[in-house]
């Protein structure tokens, strides 16, 4: 086994997305908060809106009427910061099983999906620092692990997801 550097071990961790921005950009603010250059989550339960035309930093309205409503049941994401040491660009890519709440002619989750509501995730993350301090939001390995047998059971149904 080769030992990890510092800064090369993957430390188990929970949080909680911000709801109403993008998935993509709701990870960023993750990402930055940790100081992670890459990480490995498993989200569950995620409420989801999909607006047409409405810019990723707009506020949400407080009705949705132009839009799709869904859930992300369970979703596995890979996110890997993409540039130098310095970027605040995030690649998502991964795989899950979500629905909508009303008829979609695609039923494919967009790149720019919105979070309805804010979402728990658990996952583990690599430090963007070598010396960086402890993850205040630490958990244990067996929290994230524990998921595993359940998201392998899934796993046949799920469907890709990029951002």
């Amino acid at each position: 086994m080769i030992p990890a550097g510092p800064g090369q071990d993957a430390e188990p961790f929970h949080d909680i997305l911000d709801g109403y921005f993008t998935l993509k950009e709701s990870v960023r603010q993750l990402m930055a908060r940790h100081q992670l250059s890459w990480a490995w989550l498993v989200l569950r339960h995620a409420p989801v809106m999909e607006i047409a035309g409405l810019a990723p930093d707009a506020p949400v309205p407080m009705h949705l009427r132009d839009g799709y409503a869904g859930l992300i049941d369970t979703m596995v994401l890979t996110v890997s910061r993409t540039g130098g040491p310095d970027s605040d660009e995030y690649l998502l890519v991964g795989s899950g099983d979500w629905r909508w709440l009303d008829t979609r002619d695609d039923s494919a989750l967009p790149a720019d999906i919105r979070l309805a509501e804010p979402a728990y995730l658990t996952g583990f993350g690599l430090s963007a620092e070598p010396n960086s301090k402890p993850n205040a939001k630490r958990t244990e390995a067996e929290e994230v692990l524990s998921e595993l047998p359940g998201l392998l059971a899934e796993a046949a149904d799920f469907r890709p997801f990029c951002a």
